[in-house]
């Protein structure tokens, strides 16, 4: 799987929160919230293939807060609503309860974690469309980090998974039937990273077309021209003879020399081939 993440993970807790979880991670008393959330990604991460792209700890809007994990494969998409919260929890349709420790009785519990997820999927959808972007229906998953909570089911208005059913969830995930094309996930994983990162969305250069090709057709350089140099009708060029400065007579001795020499070589030659 794909993981898109900040380089730096943004957070909301005070100075104080912070202080107390790294006190925690220190002193190795369970697992911080960070921690628990990151170990769930881990098992989406071993779990699914490339295909799949999960955006994590993302700021889609300016202002807005940071948004749960969103996961986009050929199964659809997907917004994962992991909580942290622990205890004993009933959900029955839309209704969220939690059970009082004292009276061992479930009262209604804040926040609703079920309307909770669905608010996310119904912000992320608006989002989209803001922005022009096509999207399919956007399905909540709430997911339970801490190990010992419990929650009763009745009918819930959408997935409630435990820590232990993660794995259930994510082969569920990988053996759905496909709803989204590789390049319909391309789409989207890439227009919610510029979303969430603005300066990725880099536009097209002028002049350029979508792949980055000049539009525009270089002109052709003139070709190179050499200053006009006068030449003469004779070049000053002295007689090869007149440079040896050899006299008539002198000349006429090499000239039988030469054919002397020529005369041997081939009385040579024919002398050596009766030889054989």
């Amino acid at each position: 799987m794909k993981l898109i993440e900040p380089k730096q993970k943004p957070t909301q807790k005070g100075s104080l929160g912070k202080s107390v979880d790294r006190v925690k991670q220190l002193l190795e008393i369970g697992q911080t919230n960070d921690l628990a959330e990151d170990a769930i990604v881990a098992r989406f991460m071993r779990g699914l293939d490339n295909r799949f792209t999960m955006l994590h700890f993302l700021q889609l809007e300016s202002k807005g807060e940071i948004f749960p994990a969103i996961l986009v494969g050929p199964a659809g998409l997907f917004v994962l609503n992991i909580s942290h919260a622990k205890g004993f929890f009933r959900a029955k349709d839309e209704t969220w309860s939690e059970m009082n420790k004292s009276n061992q009785r479930y009262g209604t519990a804040r926040p609703n974690l079920i309307k909770q997820s669905k608010v996310y999927a119904q912000k992320l959808a608006q989002i989209l469309e803001a922005n022009g972007k096509s999207h399919p229906e956007i399905v909540p998953i709430l997911i339970f980090a801490n190990p010992g909570v419990n929650v009763e089911t009745s009918n819930p208005a959408i997935r409630v998974v435990l820590m232990d059913g993660v794995d259930s969830l994510i082969d569920s995930l990988f053996n759905s039937p496909d709803v989204l094309q590789d390049t319909e996930i391309s789409y989207l994983a890439d227009s919610l990273e510029i979303m969430a990162n603005p300066e990725k969305g880099i536009p097209l250069g002028e002049g350029e077309d979508f792949f980055g090709r000049d539009l525009h057709v270089s002109e052709k350089k003139a070709p190179l021209t050499l200053p006009d140099l006068p030449i003469p009708d004779q070049l000053p060029i002295q007689p090869l003879y007149e440079r040896l400065g050899f006299s008539k007579r002198e000349w006429i001795i090499l000239a039988g020399l030469l054919v002397l020499t020529i005369v041997l070589l081939l009385g040579a030659i024919l002398y050596a081939l009766r030889l054989i």
